[in-house]
This record gives structure tokens, sequence and C-alpha cells, in this order.
């Protein structure tokens, strides 16, 4: 079954009336339209000029992560068909090369078919005040790496920007405001951050977000490509990159993309059949976020450990369904927050996070249990059978440069930490 949308901005004509149309608000000073809200309109007016290519592929993107949250997976073969129909200044490149590129790549991160279809909209009406020159665009997600990457470059003399994006969730939202304010109280200099919100305006009926990591890509390219900046980092442990799936049945639906090296090696792809002179790139790949969070507190001292009780790197973030539960807490028993617990494990850390498992009592404590016993007892499957090339072939093709020994031996670190984290 094919579903098909069409994102255009909210004064655009609908070219295809049998597609669910999504209005997109033209700057973030409109009222949200009954389909969008955003403080980010289709003219781009938050995040500065940029390139006719790298504005047209946050279109693309934004377009694809609403299409992607609009659509729900069906219970039983699980993968879509999506025929999206995106209003852009210069459809030409997204009917060819760099349209099948984005199709491909949106296959790779979702597993779903992507059919893209661009068409003609009028040139943005309100051009973007421009931006002072950067030497970088860091991506800050409100996760615990992303605060290590940012404090672990607090003391270059780098001019950044730091970007983040939300959707409807204020505990994301909260996470990014207090690692941004903590960041500010230590940086050099003025600390130049840049956070858009784009979202349906209905709740979500596709709850994983799988297009979420290009469209964070392609809002921090154009930043970067606006900025004159030729880089954009993200801050990930490559364990969490990588993905391996700790068994059989973790394949596929349970191993994301988002942050694999395969994954910037496509958007880089992209980015260099568009012409925009800026590459993505993750300086931690062969760290385990042990490792990194190490890394981090040496530069910054202990006080990044306090900073890092409030990010959030729950994959589920359900604590409204248990009575006495907290939405805004890491469950700390999901795969995510597990691997979160076995980084602090890596070295003289303490956690000061409160985790949902420990705060619940009596049946609330028990209803969280029942729900993460199957990430509970992949973990312990995995640490009994160990980790090993096939493993990480499995999850999709590395970049020619990668060194696989290098991941092998950083994944099975990552085990080890897992291996320290003490199971319920």
């Amino acid at each position: 079954m094919t579903t098909a949308y069409e994102v255009l901005p909210h004064d655009g004509q609908q070219r295809e009336p049998s597609a669910t149309a999504l209005h997109w608000p033209r700057t973030r000073a409109h009222s949200p339209t009954p389909t969008v809200t955003c403080t980010l309109g289709w003219d781009l007016d938050l995040i500065g000029p940029a390139p006719a290519a790298a504005a047209d592929l946050v279109r693309i993107a934004a377009s694809a992560y609403l299409a992607d949250r609009s659509a729900r997976r069906p219970p039983t073969t699980f993968t879509r068909t999506i025929d999206l129909t995106v209003h852009t200044v210069d459809p030409d490149p997204w009917n060819a090369a760099s349209g099948r590129l984005a199709e491909e790549l949106l296959a790779w991160l979702t597993g779903d078919a992507w059919h893209l279809h661009a068409v003609p909209a009028a040139p943005a009406a309100h051009r973007p005040a421009p931006v002072p020159d950067a030497d970088d665009v860091m991506l800050l997600s409100g996760g615990l790496d992303s605060l290590c990457g940012a404090a672990d470059h607090l003391g270059d003399t780098a001019a950044r920007i730091h970007l983040s994006h939300c959707d409807a969730s204020t505990a994301i939202l909260h996470a990014q405001h207090q690692t941004s304010a903590w960041l500010s109280d230590r940086a050099r200099q003025p600390l130049r951050h840049c956070s858009v919100k784009l979202h349906q305006t209905h709740a979500a009926a596709e709850p994983s977000s799988r297009s979420r990591s290009l469209l964070f890509a392609a809002l921090a390219a154009s930043v970067a490509a606006g900025a004159s900046s030729p880089r954009v980092t993200v801050p990930e442990n490559g364990f969490t990159s990588i993905n391996p799936p700790l068994t059989a049945a973790r394949g596929g639906a349970l191993s994301t993309r988002s942050t694999h090296p395969g994954t910037f090696a496509r958007i880089n792809e992209l980015l260099a059949t568009l012409d925009i002179p800026v590459t993505v790139a993750n300086p931690y790949a062969y760290l385990t976020k042990g490792q990194l969070l190490t890394r981090a507190c040496d530069r910054v001292g202990q006080s990044l450990l306090q900073a890092g009780a409030a990010t959030l790197s729950c994959s589920k973030l359900d604590g409204n369904w248990y009575p006495g539960g907290d939405p805004t807490l890491n469950c700390g028993l999901c795969l995510a927050c597990l691997v979160r617990r076995g980084a602090f494990t890596a070295g003289p850390h303490h956690d000061p996070t409160t985790y949902l498992v420990h705060r619940l009592t009596g049946s609330a404590h028990q209803s969280l249990l029942d729900r993460r016993r199957k990430d509970v007892n992949d973990v312990r499957q995995a640490i009994a059978r160990g980790i090993d090339d096939t493993d990480i072939l499995a999850v999709g093709e590395l970049p020619p440069d990668t060194d696989l020994d290098a991941v092998v031996a950083m994944c099975q670190r990552g085990l080890q930490e897992l291996n320290d984290v003490p199971l319920p």
C-alpha cells in the first residue's frame, strides 16, 4: 500500500490532489498551520542564507521527516511505500540524480520505499539575515554524547555554531536548553546556539523517527554552507553509531542507522552531488560511550557529570505510562539507557542520573521491568555470545576507509561496558 504526501508552503497551490497535504508556514512569525508547527518556516528564516541547493535539501529532508511521522507502519510487513511531493525552489536536481540518492538514503535509514517528486515553488519571500562565518557546525541533541563532544571542544578557539532540533517533546527541548546553558557558562566566547522546532501539529501516527537524522544533517549543512563552514560535526560514540544487533531478532526494525558511518558516507555523496562544500563527520567513531565520557571529563573536569545528569539518552521516554512516573527521566533499562549506564562504569565516574527504574516502586516498577524484559534479555544474550565482524557487517555496508578491526575492538569494549551494568 502506498501513502502519498505533499509538503508545501502554506500559501502554495497543491499539485497532487490525491496526496495528503502538509502545509508548512512560510516563516516562524506565521501562525501554525493545521498540520505543521515550527520555529523554522518554509523560507528557512531562522538559519541564515544558504545556497538554493542547500535550502532545498532542508525542504526535502523536513518533508520526509513529516511524512515519516505521519505514515503509520503496517503491523505485519512493517515496511511502507511513501510517495512524497515536495515544493522546492529548484526541482531539477531532485527529479534527477540527487533525487535518486535522496530516495536511496531514506530507504537506508527507514527501511521503506520512497518515491520523491519535486515541483517548483515561488522563491522564498523573506531573505534570512546573514550569519557570521563559522569554522564548524556541531549538533547538540540534548544527549550525553553531544554534551561530551561539545565539552571536548570548549578549549579550542574555533568559531562554532551549535545546532539543535526538537519535535513536540518538551523533555528533549529542556535537555537541549540545559546543555546549552552549561556550555555557555564555560565557553571562551559567547555560545552560538540555534534551536529548530519542526513537527506535525497533530500527534505523530508513527512513533519511530529514523528520517530525523537526515533532517538534522540537512539543517546543519545548510547552516554551515551559509556560514562558510566546511564541516558538520556529529558527536556520537562508535558503539551506538554501529548499533550492532545484539541478537538475530534485533536486526532490521531494531537496528537504526541514524549515525552509522554508511549514513554519513551517503549524506556526503548527496552533498557533493549538489555542489554543497560541506562534509558531515563523527570524530568519535572509534570510541565507546565510556571512552567519550572519560575524554570529556579529562578535558573539563568532573563538573561535566552533573551536567550529564540533565541529558536524555532514553529511546522510550514513556515515564507517563506508570503511576508515579516522570516522562522527563531516562528509563534506565532500554538499550540506549543501558549503554549510557555502562559509560559511567568505564572510569572513576559516579553516575548522578535519576533513572525511572530507580524511582518507581511496587506494581509500577514491575510494569517497567516487564516492558523492558526483551532489551535486558537481549543484552544478556549479547554479552554471553560476544560480537564479531559478521554482526557489524550485518547492520549495513561500511565506507571503504573504515578500519574494521578497530570497529570490532571498539564494539567489544562497548559490550564490556554493558557487562558492568547490574541487570535486574
